[in-house]
């Protein structure tokens, strides 16, 4: 399938509606008017270690979430991170794309996905373009809620700010969420629960009586990405397999199915897996990067 056709096909599915108006994510990079995507690699961010990777592993298209260009970009010649790294993808031959406020706004998109990881059911939406979710759970305390936060997303980026004790009513936000505060509080909210935001923005919150639970912000969104591959599998119209990575090693068959995946290639075998093994012409989707958080 042509890039392009690929784009036009996922923008039906995350329209650009949905983005909010400072956002420039879409497609970033094509190296060629009738660049081909067969190999798709799913992945948060346009990492080095992704092109890398990428290059190395002979896929030809990136779709992630977070834009590689997001403000004004004044040349290729590698002066900046965010030059090289588009450079390095034209050279490569690989194209990419991104999803980025849009696929936070969509129904059953990233902040959606984290409601249902928290295993919250939204009653309504809040912030810009509806990005933020409204949830009502049974009184809990903030220290038990917090609790079950860090045991479901780990405690590598985790941050609680107290601004009362019980927690009924929540706000839900992948990424960073800091500008939300005000939505949150005028929402009636106990609770903003989010990946970041900066530490005097946690402070005023709590002492406006609203409590702020971080995770990190890739750790707040990566659990979308299973959602996202499902997208382009979606769009490209065709079989696929689905390679599930973790941060050091990759998921087993047995474990897949153990997740409840539906498809999962390699065995176990260390940071970098051979090409898993597919029919031929299939195209293919890998999620990089995923974590323990896509099971």
């Amino acid at each position: 399938m042509k890039t392009t056709d690929l784009y036009a096909n996922l923008e039906k599915l995350i329209p650009a509606e949905l983005c909010c108006p400072w956002d420039n994510d879409g497609l970033s990079v094509l190296p060629r008017p009738d660049h081909e995507s067969r190999r798709v690699l799913v992945s948060l961010d346009v990492r080095e270690e992704v092109i890398n990777y990428a290059k190395e592993n002979g896929f030809d298209t990136l779709v992630t979430h977070h834009p590689l260009i997001f403000s004004g970009l004044k040349e290729l010649a590698g002066g900046t991170v965010v030059s090289g790294k588009a450079a390095k993808l034209i050279r490569a031959d690989l194209a990419a794309m991104s999803f980025h406020t849009r696929f936070d706004a969509l129904d059953g998109g990233v902040t959606d996905v984290l409601c249902e990881t928290l295993g919250l059911t939204p009653t309504g939406k809040f912030g810009e373009g509806g990005v933020g979710r409204i949830c009502e759970t049974e009184e809990t305390t903030l220290s038990d809620f917090a609790a079950k936060a860090k045991a479901l997303f780990g405690d590598a980026h985790f941050f609680c700010e107290k601004g009362g004790e019980t927690v009924r009513k929540i706000a839900v936000c992948g990424g960073s969420a800091g500008d939300l505060v005000p939505a949150a509080l005028a929402a009636g909210c106990d609770l903003l629960f989010c990946g970041e935001m900066r530490y005097h923005s946690a402070i005023d919150a709590a002492d406006a009586g609203l409590s702020v639970v971080c995770v990190g912000h890739y750790e707040s969104e990566a659990p979308a990405l299973m959602r996202l591959s499902e997208l382009v599998r979606e769009a490209l119209g065709a079989a696929c397999d689905i390679l599930i990575c973790r941060e050091v090693r990759y998921l087993s068959k047995s474990e897949a199915a153990d997740a409840g995946l539906s498809a999962a290639c390699a065995d176990l075998c260390g940071p970098v897996a051979p090409a898993p093994v597919r029919e031929a012409g299939a195209e293919e989707i890998v999620i990089y990067g995923v974590k323990q958080y896509a099971v």
